[in-house]
């Protein structure tokens, strides 16, 4: 344990704490701080993103507090924007808390997760000559909404008086003070409390199956986590909280969609062509929004491509694309909170969880057995596709080999675990380059469709004054996009030349080729 981080102890309820202060009298002198009593709302993106590089940050009163590892000191601290709404980094005022939340939370918006009730009061421990050698606080915790609550103890340590701090500690000890607990207790018990915990959701996908569990089986457990991943996504969508609930709802619905086309006969025909045929639904309704969005999230750089002269044009056209986005918004919410949506939720659990399912060809085959030659499959499709490319490859070819690489990609994230991860690994890295890449490639070619529409719906119209600036806006960001395009064929050639060289073609071999 750093010795200079806060020391949490659990205070047993027949404890007496004037008691123990008593008991801290008879070695130190103690001054008492005035009482404080405040409710703290705990706040993090939806995925933990500051959680997992070890930050907490919270909001009490009107100032906001960020601390590191496991310090109940602030790091940095000060006031930024209301929470009466999910807020982002950038609603911060400059300085260093923006600075440092802004890399961490991305497009992310701020949720508060837990919120806790607590009151105490702090006392400095003095020695002989009245300096202060030891911090003492005894607090009470409640998390919002629950009846529990709990009673801690916490030592701050003072630089140079190690042994004081021992002796404070001894003294707890014997006053049946024992039990160390985590100094983030609160913000655990608070999360538990909201039905969350922790690092409970993320937009990878992680999940071990056992290279023998029959193929059935290891399925249904991959369809159950992406169900919950869409469950846990669709609040978020709904509220409009920031645009990744929705890219990782598209995900989940993608991921489903592909496993029930890659992974053959292990469910009755009639099950995966109703349920190919309801999520393919569900996936289009979401695309509209989604299109906007990956469209609006660039809007500086799109400005930036363009001469001064040009960028008035371009914010009369994003500013239509706002309202066109708030239309398709609106709608995609009212159509997520249909029964319809949670009937096919419903129905997809039960068909995955009946153990009465008509039989299918390959159910109780090991799924290791049935994994194998899909990854090699596909493998083999994404070389032959990406061979055939040259730098005068029609779009729609290119967009053909993104959406085979995609089909490897999962089928080797879903069974992931079953093969030798650092091996694994290696290929997928030269894969999701390859992918980056072509998906550039397909979103400059969306976005130039796009722009052509736009500028199509304004021919034969009465020409007005922001009608010619955005047209030549339009006009020069096409340009500006399809320059990009060119110098990506490049850029995929030799992404392709490192995926498809003969070492990572041989290890793929050996890997799947059975």
């Amino acid at each position: 344990m750093n010795p200079y981080l806060a020391e949490t102890w659990l205070i047993p309820e027949d404890v007496d704490t004037d008691q123990v202060l008593q008991a801290l009298e008879s070695n130190f002198s103690i001054e008492a701080l005035p009482e404080y009593s405040t409710k703290v709302d705990y706040v993090d993106t939806f995925d933990w993103r500051l959680f997992r590089q070890e930050y907490i940050l919270h909001h009490h009163d009107q100032s906001w507090a960020l601390h590191h590892g496991e310090s109940s000191e602030a790091d940095l601290e000060q006031e930024g924007p209301s929470l009466s709404q999910p807020c982002f980094a950038a609603d911060f005022p400059p300085g260093r808390l923006r600075e440092t939340l802004e890399p961490m939370a991305g497009i992310r918006c701020l949720l508060p997760l837990a919120t806790v009730l607590l009151d105490g009061r702090q006392y400095r421990l003095l020695n002989q000559d009245e300096k202060t050698v030891v911090r003492l606080t005894i607090e009470r915790q409640r998390p919002e909404g629950q009846e529990f609550s709990y009673r801690l103890v916490r030592l701050f340590a003072v630089r140079g008086y190690d042994q004081e701090l021992v002796r404070a500690r001894t003294i707890l000890a014997d006053n049946s003070i024992r039990q160390d607990v985590s100094s983030l207790i609160g913000f655990e018990e608070a999360c538990r409390s909201c039905g969350r915990y922790p690092l409970d959701y993320s937009s990878k996908f992680n999940l071990t199956l056992h290279p023998e569990s029959p193929a059935r089986h290891a399925m249904r457990e991959i369809y159950l986590l992406l169900l919950e991943t869409m469950r846990k996504n669709i609040p978020g969508v709904r509220a409009d909280w920031d645009i990744e609930f929705l890219h990782d709802l598209r995900v989940a619905i993608r991921r489903t969609r592909s496993g029930l086309s890659l992974v053959k006969d292990v469910l009755p025909v009639t099950v995966v062509a109703r349920f190919k045929q309801e999520f393919a639904a569900l996936g289009s309704v979401t695309g509209p929004t989604r299109d906007l969005d990956v469209y609006l999230k660039d809007r500086q750089k799109y400005l930036d491509r363009l001469p001064p002269s040009l960028q008035p044009g371009l914010e009369l056209f994003f500013k239509d694309l706002y309202k066109q986005r708030q239309a398709e918004q609106n709608t995609l919410s009212r159509r997520l909170r249909t029964k319809e949506i949670a009937t096919l939720f419903d129905d997809w659990q039960r068909c995955l969880e009946l153990d009465d399912l008509h039989p299918a060809p390959v159910a109780h085959v090991p799924i290791k057995e049935v994994a194998d030659p899909i990854i090699h499959r596909h493998h083999k499709k994404v070389l032959r596709c990406g061979f055939n490319l040259d730098t005068t490859t029609p779009d729609e070819e290119v967009h053909r080999l993104r959406i085979q690489c995609k089909k490897l990609r999962y089928s080797m994230e879903f069974f992931n675990s079953l093969y030798p991860q650092e091996q694994l690994q290696g290929i997928i890295k030269h894969l999701k380059k390859l992918q980056d890449i072509l998906g550039i490639f397909n979103d400059l070619s969306v976005q130039q469709t796009m722009l052509r529409d736009a500028l199509s719906s304004m021919n034969g119209k009465t020409a007005s004054k922001d009608q010619v600036a955005i047209a030549a806006a339009l006009g020069g960001l096409m340009q500006s996009l399809y320059q990009e395009q060119l110098a990506l064929r490049g850029q995929f050639k030799e992404a392709f030349a490192q995926f498809s060289d003969a070492e990572t073609t041989d290890l793929c071999h050996q890997l799947f080729k059975k």
